[in-house]
């Protein structure tokens, strides 16, 4: 029996793929807003279309966006010449990406610190990350 609130471990959207023109494939998914990618050849469009859809499903989690049910694939409306491909992904490497990933944050110093740090090759987004990790005790 699963938690009440525990995210699912996989999800599956289908994915409309449409050839635009000889090098350009453009690929859409009708039950999430934004969610879209192209690429240059069929096989490109299916390994990007997984990625986008995992990426996309990370941030609406991290960001507590509601994610819609996947609509059957019988009431998809399909171009004609398109082709509708179930995508599944597992979301585990995609949350522990976003959760891993860099982000920047300004920091501001006094310019004489600066001027010495980067003389003694400081390695200052290095130096922050260590400082942190020690006040969080972690």
């Amino acid at each position: 029996m699963r938690k009440k609130n525990k995210l699912p471990d996989f999800y599956s959207y289908m994915a409309i793929l449409e050839k635009e023109s000889e090098d350009f494939w453009f690929v859409d998914f009708p039950d999430l807003e934004g969610c879209a990618t192209n690429a240059a050849t069929f096989e490109e469009a299916v390994i990007q279309a997984q990625n986008i859809l995992e990426d996309y499903l990370a941030i609406c989690e991290k960001d507590g966006v509601n994610i819609p049910s996947p609509m059957p694939i019988e009431e998809a409306v399909i171009p004609e010449g398109a082709i509708a491909q179930r995508v599944v992904v597992s979301m585990k490497g995609a949350r522990k990406r976003w959760e891993d990933r860099a982000v920047n944050r300004m920091v501001t110093l006094p310019a004489w610190m600066d001027e010495k740090g980067r003389a003694s090759n400081l390695n200052f987004s290095q130096l922050l990350q260590t400082a942190v990790m020690k006040e969080l005790n972690i």
